[in-house]
């Protein structure tokens, strides 16, 4: 009978080990660290492509840009939402990446954006976009807008 406690004691003990030991580790959230690395941001470009790719066709045409729902974005107030800025970056900035003026974005055409918006906020050129480029970037942006920079 003592043999038997034992026995269940030990497994109580050892069966959580072995499961935890078997659960995948989940992989670090982007930016966790207040980082946004060259990996991370190409992630996030294929996910947004991926969402607005409704027919999964590799291509975002005209039809699937005008389906997008209307998401308001506020100004500097945070109130007064601004005109022509729909969802996953608007309307201006798919046609902007639309480099063979086709009518469709594709893929590459989508990463090549995002890849050139990393490279102007990447200020050291170092492969990571960190809090003080980032602020950085929001005020160059806000000055050319006319605006207050951020504090």
């Amino acid at each position: 009978m003592r043999s038997l406690i034992v026995a269940a004691s030990l497994a109580g003990i050892a069966l959580p080990t072995i499961v935890t030991a078997q659960t995948a580790p989940q992989p670090p959230r982007p930016m966790a660290d207040g980082v946004l690395t060259r990996e991370e941001a190409l992630a996030r470009a294929d996910r947004r492509f991926d969402a607005l790719d409704t027919d999964r066709d590799g291509r975002i045409s005209a039809a699937e840009r005008a389906a997008q729902p209307e998401r308001p974005r506020g100004t500097a107030d945070g109130q007064t939402p601004m005109p022509g800025r729909g969802h996953h970056g608007g309307g201006r900035m798919l046609e902007r990446a639309d480099a063979d003026k086709d009518g469709v974005v594709t893929r590459e055409e989508f990463r090549a954006v995002a890849t050139r918006m990393f490279d102007r906020q990447d200020a050291n050129h170092d492969g990571r976009v960190d809090a003080a480029e980032r602020k950085q970037w929001r005020d160059q942006r806000m000055a050319r807008r006319g605006g207050e920079p951020a504090e």
